[in-house]
């Protein structure tokens, strides 16, 4: 019978980190990603590896971002070494190093510009972690795999994940004694993170639809949106959250008085 479970094709080093999940499982050796658009000219090493090259050439690599090495390293790889790409696309590069880090590859990515810094870091020691079946982690979008991958990398007590600014994961942050409930944030919304609820007087949030935009913050009349970039990695993230008060916010005569004068 064909499964329901749709797997994501949006992840260009499945079929990698599918042989390396099986060698893994064989051989018990680690897996070392090496990630190039031009390849290294490395010569040969003293002694002996510490655990298994898989050589792959990119023809892009400003393609590979933070879904695909958090994949690689959940999956079946204990490290990577990523070629630098040319000084256009390094700053966007770096951006996506750093956030795989946050969400749990720690220092499992080196990045090498030259084949003698390639060859300093395979010379090192590589630690052995244990993968999960990649085939589990690529279930859905890129987000969701980034998200499963993150999961599986962190530790279990670590439900809340901090984030650099202007990462694609967080939540909105609402200021309820300047909100008046006018739902613009609602309708601005691209990817139906905000919502109202059936009475039309609540403003919910699903954490894990939200892509920090900004639109809904930029829209706010009353500026009371903020955003909060993060990965909540509990269950609840995928479920509406209530950020709005039940009725619009009250205002007191005074208040009035000031908005009648400004």
């Amino acid at each position: 019978m064909r499964s329901l479970i749709k797997r994501s094709c949006d992840l260009p080093l499945i079929s990698q980190c599918d042989a390396a999940y099986l060698r893994k499982q064989e051989t018990g050796r680690a897996q070392i990603l090496l990630l190039f658009e031009v390849e290294p000219m490395v010569p040969e090493m003293s002694g002996p590896l510490q655990g298994d090259v898989c050589p792959v050439a990119v023809c892009c690599l400003e393609n590979i971002t933070h879904p695909d090495l958090l994949h690689a390293l959940a999956g079946g790889f204990d490290m990577i070494f990523l070629q630098t790409i040319g000084r256009h696309g390094l700053r966007d590069q770096l951006r996506e190093v750093e956030l795989a880090c946050r969400l749990g590859a720690a220092d499992r990515i080196k990045l090498f510009n030259t084949s003698r810094e390639l060859l300093q870091g395979l010379s090192q020691g590589v630690e052995w972690h244990a993968p999960v079946d990649p085939r589990v982690l690529a279930v859905g979008s890129r987000r969701d795999s980034a998200r499963a991958s993150a999961a599986a990398l962190l530790p279990l007590e670590r439900k809340l994940v901090p984030l650099p600014d202007q990462s694609p994961y967080g939540a909105v942050v609402l200021d309820r004694d300047l909100c008046n409930s006018c739902s613009s944030c609602v309708w601005v919304c691209p990817s139906d993170a905000l919502s109202l609820s059936e009475n039309g007087c609540e403003l919910n949030l699903v954490e894990t639809n939200c892509v920090q935009c900004g639109l809904c913050v930029s829209i706010c009349p009353q500026r009371a949106l903020g955003l909060a970039p993060q990965m909540d990695l509990s269950a609840g993230a995928v479920l509406p959250l209530r950020l709005a008060p039940a009725s619009p916010r009250s205002v007191s005569p005074a208040e009035t008085r000031r908005q009648n004068v400004s």
